[in-house]
Protein backbone atom coordinates (compact mmCIF):
# COMPACT_ATOMS: atom_id res chain seq x y z
CA UNK A 1 0.00 0.00 0.00
CA UNK A 2 2.50 2.20 0.92
CA UNK A 3 4.60 2.08 -2.23
CA UNK A 4 1.97 2.54 -4.78
CA UNK A 5 1.11 5.45 -3.00
CA UNK A 6 4.41 6.64 -3.13
CA UNK A 7 4.75 5.78 -6.68
CA UNK A 8 1.31 7.60 -7.15
CA UNK A 9 2.83 10.83 -5.88
CA UNK A 10 5.80 10.25 -7.71
CA UNK A 11 3.94 10.33 -10.80
CA UNK A 12 1.79 13.10 -9.83
CA UNK A 13 4.58 15.31 -9.04
CA UNK A 14 5.95 14.44 -12.88
CA UNK A 15 2.51 15.27 -14.10
CA UNK A 16 2.88 18.87 -12.72
CA UNK A 17 6.66 19.54 -13.75
CA UNK A 18 5.47 18.41 -17.12
CA UNK A 19 2.22 20.87 -16.88
CA UNK A 20 4.31 23.94 -15.67
CA UNK A 21 7.07 22.94 -17.49
CA UNK A 22 5.55 22.04 -21.19
CA UNK A 23 4.48 25.53 -22.07
CA UNK A 24 7.80 27.27 -21.51
CA UNK A 25 9.55 24.17 -23.55
CA UNK A 26 7.17 24.77 -26.42
CA UNK A 27 7.81 28.84 -26.52
CA UNK A 28 11.41 27.59 -26.97
CA UNK A 29 11.07 25.01 -29.43
CA UNK A 30 8.72 27.55 -31.64
CA UNK A 31 11.10 30.27 -31.65
CA UNK A 32 13.64 28.40 -33.53
CA UNK A 33 11.40 28.17 -36.62
CA UNK A 34 12.34 29.32 -40.35
CA UNK A 35 9.10 30.00 -41.40
CA UNK A 36 6.71 32.97 -41.19
CA UNK A 37 4.33 31.47 -39.28
CA UNK A 38 4.34 29.98 -35.82
CA UNK A 39 4.67 26.21 -35.86
CA UNK A 40 4.90 23.40 -33.41
CA UNK A 41 7.12 21.09 -34.06
CA UNK A 42 9.26 23.62 -36.51
CA UNK A 43 9.11 22.65 -40.25
CA UNK A 44 12.87 24.01 -39.97
CA UNK A 45 15.25 25.33 -37.90
CA UNK A 46 16.67 29.12 -38.02
CA UNK A 47 17.74 31.55 -35.62
CA UNK A 48 16.22 34.01 -37.91
CA UNK A 49 13.37 35.29 -35.73
CA UNK A 50 16.12 36.09 -32.63
CA UNK A 51 17.91 38.30 -34.96
CA UNK A 52 14.16 40.10 -35.87
CA UNK A 53 13.43 40.17 -32.38
CA UNK A 54 17.29 41.55 -31.55
CA UNK A 55 16.66 44.02 -34.40
CA UNK A 56 13.20 45.48 -33.24
CA UNK A 57 13.24 48.75 -31.88
CA UNK A 58 10.09 47.75 -30.11
CA UNK A 59 11.66 45.10 -28.44
CA UNK A 60 14.29 46.79 -27.38
CA UNK A 61 13.28 50.00 -26.32
CA UNK A 62 10.53 47.73 -24.33
CA UNK A 63 13.97 46.15 -22.56
CA UNK A 64 15.30 49.35 -21.77
CA UNK A 65 12.64 50.93 -20.14
CA UNK A 66 11.63 47.49 -18.42
CA UNK A 67 15.15 47.02 -16.73
CA UNK A 68 15.73 50.55 -15.77
CA UNK A 69 12.50 50.90 -14.41
CA UNK A 70 12.54 47.41 -12.23
CA UNK A 71 15.83 48.60 -10.89
CA UNK A 72 14.68 52.30 -10.03
CA UNK A 73 11.67 50.68 -8.34
CA UNK A 74 13.31 48.43 -6.29
CA UNK A 75 15.86 50.79 -5.43
CA UNK A 76 13.25 53.10 -4.22
CA UNK A 77 11.46 50.64 -2.20
CA UNK A 78 14.20 48.89 -0.55
CA UNK A 79 14.80 51.53 2.20
CA UNK A 80 11.61 52.70 2.74
CA UNK A 81 9.89 48.84 2.97
CA UNK A 82 12.67 47.98 5.68
CA UNK A 83 12.12 51.06 7.51
CA UNK A 84 8.37 50.70 7.63
CA UNK A 85 9.03 47.28 9.00
CA UNK A 86 11.15 48.31 11.63
CA UNK A 87 8.40 51.05 12.60
CA UNK A 88 5.42 48.59 12.69
CA UNK A 89 7.27 45.08 14.23
CA UNK A 90 9.38 47.28 16.54
CA UNK A 91 6.96 50.48 17.30
CA UNK A 92 4.77 50.94 19.85
CA UNK A 93 2.00 53.45 18.48
CA UNK A 94 -1.45 53.42 17.70
CA UNK A 95 -3.03 52.75 14.18
CA UNK A 96 0.54 50.19 13.73
CA UNK A 97 -2.20 47.67 12.42
CA UNK A 98 -4.21 50.09 9.81
CA UNK A 99 -0.92 51.08 8.53
CA UNK A 100 0.22 47.82 7.28
CA UNK A 101 -3.06 46.85 5.99
CA UNK A 102 -2.99 50.38 3.70
CA UNK A 103 1.21 49.18 2.98
CA UNK A 104 0.06 45.70 1.88
CA UNK A 105 -3.28 46.41 -0.02
CA UNK A 106 -1.71 46.76 -3.50
CA UNK A 107 -1.55 42.54 -3.22
CA UNK A 108 -5.46 42.66 -2.82
CA UNK A 109 -6.48 45.36 -5.09
CA UNK A 110 -6.72 44.19 -8.64
CA UNK A 111 -4.34 45.83 -10.87
CA UNK A 112 -6.34 47.38 -13.31
CA UNK A 113 -8.15 49.19 -10.54
CA UNK A 114 -4.40 50.22 -9.12
CA UNK A 115 -3.17 51.59 -12.45
CA UNK A 116 -6.54 53.69 -12.88
CA UNK A 117 -6.43 55.10 -9.63
CA UNK A 118 -2.60 56.17 -10.14
CA UNK A 119 -3.45 57.72 -13.21
CA UNK A 120 -6.01 59.98 -11.83
CA UNK A 121 -3.84 60.89 -8.92
CA UNK A 122 -0.91 61.35 -11.06
CA UNK A 123 -3.24 63.96 -13.43
CA UNK A 124 -4.86 65.32 -10.52
CA UNK A 125 -1.13 66.03 -9.23
CA UNK A 126 -0.17 67.41 -12.63
CA UNK A 127 2.32 64.84 -13.11
CA UNK A 128 2.58 64.42 -16.83
CA UNK A 129 6.16 62.70 -16.72
CA UNK A 130 5.91 59.28 -18.42
CA UNK A 131 9.21 57.32 -16.50
CA UNK A 132 8.09 59.27 -13.13
CA UNK A 133 4.77 58.02 -13.52
CA UNK A 134 5.72 54.38 -14.11
CA UNK A 135 8.40 55.19 -11.40
CA UNK A 136 5.94 55.79 -9.03
CA UNK A 137 3.16 53.32 -9.85
CA UNK A 138 5.64 50.35 -9.71
CA UNK A 139 7.50 51.40 -6.81
CA UNK A 140 3.74 51.20 -5.48
CA UNK A 141 2.35 47.49 -6.03
CA UNK A 142 5.99 46.13 -5.42
CA UNK A 143 6.73 47.47 -1.94
CA UNK A 144 4.26 45.31 0.02
CA UNK A 145 6.79 42.75 -1.13
CA UNK A 146 9.40 43.60 0.87
CA UNK A 147 7.55 44.91 3.42
CA UNK A 148 6.05 41.35 3.81
CA UNK A 149 9.72 39.73 4.07
CA UNK A 150 11.34 42.05 6.06
CA UNK A 151 8.31 41.71 9.01
CA UNK A 152 8.37 37.66 8.70
CA UNK A 153 11.62 38.31 9.32
CA UNK A 154 11.33 40.78 12.35
CA UNK A 155 8.68 38.67 13.73
CA UNK A 156 10.99 35.52 13.87
CA UNK A 157 13.80 37.54 15.38
CA UNK A 158 14.70 36.93 19.39
CA UNK A 159 14.54 40.42 20.83
CA UNK A 160 16.35 39.81 23.08
CA UNK A 161 19.59 40.05 20.65
CA UNK A 162 19.15 43.69 20.52
CA UNK A 163 18.39 44.36 24.30
CA UNK A 164 22.27 42.55 24.83
CA UNK A 165 24.15 44.86 22.56
CA UNK A 166 22.26 47.74 24.27
CA UNK A 167 23.26 46.65 27.03
CA UNK A 168 26.66 46.15 26.44
CA UNK A 169 26.73 50.17 25.14
CA UNK A 170 25.61 49.86 21.69
CA UNK A 171 23.73 52.52 20.09
CA UNK A 172 20.98 52.27 18.16
CA UNK A 173 22.85 52.80 15.16
CA UNK A 174 24.99 49.72 16.12
CA UNK A 175 22.68 47.48 16.93
CA UNK A 176 20.83 48.29 13.63
CA UNK A 177 24.07 47.46 11.84
CA UNK A 178 25.99 44.71 13.20
CA UNK A 179 22.92 42.96 14.40
CA UNK A 180 19.57 43.30 13.07
CA UNK A 181 20.86 44.12 9.37
CA UNK A 182 23.01 40.56 8.93
CA UNK A 183 19.98 38.70 10.15
CA UNK A 184 18.25 40.50 7.52
CA UNK A 185 20.27 40.05 4.70
CA UNK A 186 18.28 37.05 2.95
CA UNK A 187 15.01 38.95 3.46
CA UNK A 188 15.98 41.90 1.85
CA UNK A 189 17.20 39.95 -0.83
CA UNK A 190 14.08 37.90 -1.39
CA UNK A 191 12.39 41.30 -1.41
CA UNK A 192 14.69 42.67 -3.78
CA UNK A 193 14.56 39.69 -6.75
CA UNK A 194 10.48 39.73 -5.85
CA UNK A 195 10.01 43.23 -6.55
CA UNK A 196 12.30 43.42 -9.31
CA UNK A 197 10.51 40.30 -11.56
CA UNK A 198 7.20 41.73 -10.30
CA UNK A 199 8.00 45.46 -11.90
CA UNK A 200 9.46 43.92 -14.91
CA UNK A 201 6.95 41.68 -15.57
CA UNK A 202 3.95 44.13 -14.63
CA UNK A 203 1.13 45.15 -17.45
CA UNK A 204 -1.92 46.48 -15.67
CA UNK A 205 0.03 49.46 -13.89
CA UNK A 206 1.99 50.16 -17.16
CA UNK A 207 -0.81 49.98 -19.40
CA UNK A 208 -2.17 53.31 -17.59
CA UNK A 209 1.12 54.92 -17.05
CA UNK A 210 3.19 54.57 -20.19
CA UNK A 211 3.11 56.33 -23.42
CA UNK A 212 4.45 55.84 -26.60
CA UNK A 213 7.28 57.21 -26.29
CA UNK A 214 8.08 55.11 -22.80
CA UNK A 215 6.79 51.61 -23.06
CA UNK A 216 7.62 48.38 -21.07
CA UNK A 217 8.50 45.30 -23.08
CA UNK A 218 5.25 43.15 -21.52
CA UNK A 219 3.58 45.95 -23.19
CA UNK A 220 5.18 45.70 -26.48
CA UNK A 221 4.77 42.16 -26.92
CA UNK A 222 1.20 42.68 -26.09
CA UNK A 223 0.63 45.47 -28.37
CA UNK A 224 3.00 43.60 -31.21
CA UNK A 225 0.64 40.15 -31.03
CA UNK A 226 -2.13 42.25 -31.71
CA UNK A 227 -1.60 43.22 -35.20
CA UNK A 228 1.56 40.48 -36.43
CA UNK A 229 1.88 36.56 -35.21
CA UNK A 230 4.77 35.75 -36.35
CA UNK A 231 7.81 33.38 -34.56
CA UNK A 232 9.69 36.42 -33.37
CA UNK A 233 7.06 36.80 -29.90
CA UNK A 234 8.15 33.13 -29.15
CA UNK A 235 12.03 34.42 -29.66
CA UNK A 236 11.69 37.20 -27.24
CA UNK A 237 10.12 35.30 -24.68
CA UNK A 238 12.60 32.26 -24.82
CA UNK A 239 14.91 34.84 -24.48
CA UNK A 240 13.25 36.25 -21.49
CA UNK A 241 12.96 32.20 -20.12
CA UNK A 242 16.86 31.67 -20.70
CA UNK A 243 17.69 35.28 -18.43
CA UNK A 244 15.64 34.01 -16.03
CA UNK A 245 17.07 30.82 -15.65
CA UNK A 246 20.47 32.41 -15.80
CA UNK A 247 19.25 35.02 -13.33
CA UNK A 248 18.15 31.93 -10.95
CA UNK A 249 21.25 29.54 -11.44
CA UNK A 250 23.68 32.56 -10.45
CA UNK A 251 21.28 33.26 -7.17
CA UNK A 252 21.46 29.83 -6.61
CA UNK A 253 25.36 29.82 -6.71
CA UNK A 254 25.96 32.96 -4.77
CA UNK A 255 23.41 32.82 -2.01
CA UNK A 256 21.28 30.31 -2.25
CA UNK A 257 17.56 30.46 -3.09
CA UNK A 258 16.17 28.23 -0.36
CA UNK A 259 18.23 30.53 2.05
CA UNK A 260 17.16 33.57 0.38
CA UNK A 261 13.35 32.77 -0.10
CA UNK A 262 13.27 30.29 2.76
CA UNK A 263 14.18 33.57 4.95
Amino acid sequence: MNCLLSAGMRALTVLLYVFLLAPLAMVVIVSFNGGPVPSFPPTDLSLRWYGEALASDNFMGGLVTSLWLAAAATLVVLPVGVAAAFAIARGRWPGRTLVESLFLSPLIVPGIVIGIAVLVAMAGLGIGNAPLRLLLGHALIVLPYTLRTVLATLARMDPTLEEAGMVFGASRWQVLRHILLPQLRGAIAAGAILSFILSFDDVSVSLFLGSAQHTTLPIAIMSYMQYNFDPSIAAISAMLILATLAIALGVERVFGLKKILGS
